[in-house]
């Protein structure tokens, strides 16, 4: 349509579509996009805004996309009532990214970067039928430039008959634990599918950068083991978000010999009662087999007048693939938080 039908145009007589929430914060990003850049199609950009809703005007600053989608503020919220989500309200990073394919829109929400690990939140509208089960498959997960490895987790929630949000957890591995103060994200979800025959393949495709949380590193060194094995806890670090663990540990060649694989998790409270973390562990590596193993492990920020950290490593010895496996305990690790 040129621009002369479009400045033309009787908006009176229009016949409007439904579109959903998540698509009309997609138009509302593209427009904003669009006009900053070429000041010349601003009657184009007037058009679309009043055909896409009479309560958006152009000259006055447009709230974030997010906040246009009911379901999509807080979404850490429907994870978690603690500190921690407060936290991440707070000192995460506004993405507000949106692709649509196939009839199913991804937006990312917020993300932060803690020095260690990276939280992403995110929320699916579509319009296919995945019921409570769907999963994301693509290559990679969430891909961090430099990194020579690393892990993660996540969590999704069905929140309604179309809607989903969830929480992605990466940890990248950089080449002498060197963090970057700065991380580059990409991240192209493949096909999303039920595992029950249902898939939709698209084309998503995300890039954002977050700058690094300022923490409080403490080092320890702090080493416990027993005959197989040797754990060094190397530092803690105290951030708005999160607090990060960085481990080594070393096992006996014996006891390879008899376990395929050694890793190690945690219990971690604290002297008022508090349980961080119950045997539960992080991402990590190894380059020699499983005999050293490097890694970190997040949990939640210190609750208010705990004095102490109580730091139990629980190694599990494993044959892999379900086929057995021993727990080895550890001392506990105690550190003072009121030094």
């Amino acid at each position: 349509m040129s621009l002369k039908k479009w400045t033309d145009l009787d908006i009176d007589h229009l016949e409007l579509l439904e579109v959903t929430e998540m698509e009309k914060a997609r138009v509302k990003q593209h427009v904003l996009k669009k006009h900053k850049k070429a000041p010349r199609w601003r009657n184009i950009v007037v058009a679309s805004i009043i055909v896409l809703s009479a309560t958006i005007t152009t000259g006055f600053a447009f709230p974030t996309i997010a906040s246009q989608i009911p379901f999509m503020e807080n979404i850490i919220g429907y994870f978690t009532e603690d500190e921690r989500s407060s936290n991440f309200e707070t000192f995460s990073t506004d993405v507000g990214l949106v692709e649509t394919s196939n009839g199913t829109t991804v937006m990312i929400e917020n993300a932060v970067y803690d020095g260690t690990n990276i939280t992403v939140s995110y929320a699916i509208e579509t319009e296919h039928s995945f019921g409570d089960k769907m999963d994301i498959l693509s290559h990679g997960w969430f891909d961090v430039k430099g990194s020579i490895g690393g892990g993660g987790s996540g969590e999704m929630k069905r929140i309604s008959d179309t809607r989903y949000v969830g929480i992605a957890s990466i940890t990248p591995h950089f080449k002498d634990a060197l963090y970057p103060e700065m991380v580059q994200v990409t991240w192209k979800p493949e096909k999303f599918t039920d595992f029950e025959g249902s898939e939709i393949k698209g084309d998503w495709y995300f890039a954002f950068s977050l700058e690094r949380l300022e923490g409080n590193l403490e080092l320890l060194n702090e080493t416990v083991q027993n005959e197989d094995v040797t754990f060094t806890l190397q530092s803690i670090e105290y951030t708005p978000v999160s607090t990060v663990i960085s481990y080594e540990q070393v096992v006996t060649d014996e006891l390879l010999k008899t376990w395929e694989s050694v890793t190690p998790t945690f219990r971690v409270t604290d002297d008022l009662g508090h349980v961080y973390l119950d045997e539960l562990g992080g991402g990590g590596m190894s380059h020699d087999n499983g005999k050293t193993f490097m890694g970190t492990t997040e949990f939640s920020t210190i609750q208010e007048g705990a004095s102490q950290l109580i730091i139990q490593p629980i190694e599990i010895a494993s044959l892999n693939f379900g086929e057995g496996h021993i727990k080895i305990e550890l001392d506990p690790i105690v550190i003072d938080l009121k030094k």
